[in-house]
């Protein structure tokens, strides 16, 4: 059920066009992703979130408030609605939303990894808004992330990016996530990564 909302989400957002677009690239190709893996033994030292912006954790009758103020919001800002998640960390200036990420865990939805324990999470359907962008938002974003989830007693973080999402792949480069392993996305078909139990 939740690919069809997805889709539904995703063609109300953008039209039928690019919505068949979409479903044509993820159907007839073959795409590389990357695994990231960052163990929170210790403080991420990266580059931080400027103080001009505000983070949200995990509020979703803010990011409600959000959605109803601010028209045209991109799919990844309705991740609760298409795949149950619950977690997120979201970052705004003034009252501009500028970048989302979404938090999962075991038995949680992943398109790419089974999750083994409760001391790890995955960090999917990152988004900058495109006035945002060029502020190395993610890099920022995904530091104090991983930095609050130490805190929170969590020990590993993972996320799974496109080969071909250059401007995501040059946000980890400032960022404590380093690649794992690669997964291959044969028409849509996953062989889902076992992410082992943390020791």
């Amino acid at each position: 059920m939740s690919k069809l909302k997805e889709i539904y989400y995703f063609y109300k957002k953008k039209g039928l066009a690019d919505t068949l677009r979409r479903l044509r690239s993820r159907i007839f190709s073959v795409t590389t992703f990357r695994v990231n893996i960052c163990e929170l033994n210790s403080e991420c030292e990266g580059i931080t979130v400027d103080p001009e912006y505000k983070i949200i954790i995990d509020d979703l009758a803010a990011l409600d408030q959000l959605r109803s103020e601010v028209e045209g919001l991109p799919r990844e800002f309705y991740i609760d609605r298409t795949h149950k998640a619950k977690r997120f960390y979201l970052l705004v200036h003034g009252k501009e939303p500028a970048y989302i990420h979404w938090v999962f865990g075991k038995g949680e939805y992943s398109r790419f990894c089974k999750i083994q324990d409760d001391v790890t999470v995955e960090l999917q359907y990152g988004y900058t808004m495109p006035s945002f962008r060029g502020k190395r938002l993610v890099a920022k974003a995904l530091n104090y992330t991983c930095n609050d989830l130490r805190k929170k007693g969590f020990k590993r973080v993972i996320n799974v990016v496109s080969e071909g999402n250059v401007s995501c792949h040059r946000g980890m480069e400032f960022s404590g996530l380093k690649e794992y392993t690669k997964v291959k996305s044969y028409f849509s078909y996953v062989k889902k990564v076992t992410i082992p139990r943390y020791i």
